[in-house]
């Protein structure tokens, strides 16, 4: 049981993680200039935010999982 609460924990401080560089991700590709030029920068952006939403959900339902095991 400790266990549990201690990978909960963790899952926890990864899931912070996760939403501060959110966060950054999102600043960054709302502050780039929507020009021409920048078309392929903002998709890179815009994928490694779809990637992280991805990984996010995941790790939510991880947490999920073991908080009901707990």
């Amino acid at each position: 049981k400790k266990e549990k609460i201690v990978m909960l924990e963790k899952l926890k401080e990864m899931l912070k993680s996760l939403e501060s560089v959110e966060g950054s991700l999102d600043d960054a590709f709302y502050s780039l200039p929507a020009y021409d030029a920048n078309i392929d920068s903002r998709s890179y952006l815009d994928s490694a935010r779809n990637e992280l939403y991805t990984l996010k959900e995941e790790l939510e339902e991880v947490k999920r999982e073991v908080e009901l095991n707990v």
